[in-house]
């Protein structure tokens, strides 16, 4: 038997985010340090991307290997929804500021505005999709991971007002409002480790 074969699944997965992870990473650091034409915002965009990735390796690394307990077919047809979505997300976000600033009409505004909103809805459906179709055991690691990091989520941004309705801390509000839903997606995944590895 083979290394690749004899690694769980999971963990092939996570070897392969990390290398993805590692390569838009050096590509960041390579295009800082030679000063190409590139905006910080897209350079951010690449090395938050990258962060992501690593983080995602980290978190398949120590999960449990669900291959046997998710259907080949579900998880396909959640592949095939789920990576389209993200890729066009990701392709929007880094036109998304120039574009915005080109429109001047409100409404073209408006729709420009809540046009990566609408691709993040475009997500969730594919991810509701499969919980819904997902096995009483996998619904259930889903559902409990989700529940307790809208929690948690929830928390930390009431007490985040407080400490700033205090005068302690001064965090703009339209930069408190863009990181709910990634504090959300990052605190779901620490807690579905945690989780999952009781269940299964």
């Amino acid at each position: 038997m083979s290394t690749a074969e004899a690694l769980p699944t999971c963990r092939r997965k996570a070897l392969f985010a990390a290398g993805i992870g590692l390569v838009q990473l050096v590509l960041a650091a390579l295009a800082h340090v030679a000063h190409l034409p590139i905006s910080d915002t897209n350079l951010g965009l690449l090395t938050g991307l990258a962060v992501g990735l690593l983080f995602a390796a980290l978190l398949l690394w120590f999960s449990p290997d669900t291959s046997d307990t998710v259907p080949r077919q579900l998880m396909s047809r959640y592949r095939r929804e789920f990576i389209p979505a993200m890729a066009v997300y990701v392709l929007v976000v880094i036109f998304w500021k120039p574009l915005l600033g080109l429109v001047q009409a409100p409404w073209l505004r408006l729709l420009v505005a809540l046009l990566p909103a609408l691709l993040v809805l475009w997500i969730m459906r594919a991810f509701v999709r499969f919980v819904r179709d997902s096995d009483e055991l996998q619904r259930r690691i889903e559902l409990e991971s989700g529940a307790i990091a809208g929690l948690l989520v929830s928390a930390a941004y009431m007490a985040a007002g407080f400490i700033q309705t205090a005068g302690l801390i001064d965090i703009p509000a339209k930069v408190a409002m863009l990181w709910v839903f990634p504090s959300l997606c990052f605190t779901y995944g620490i807690i579905k480790l945690f989780i999952a590895r009781r269940y299964l």
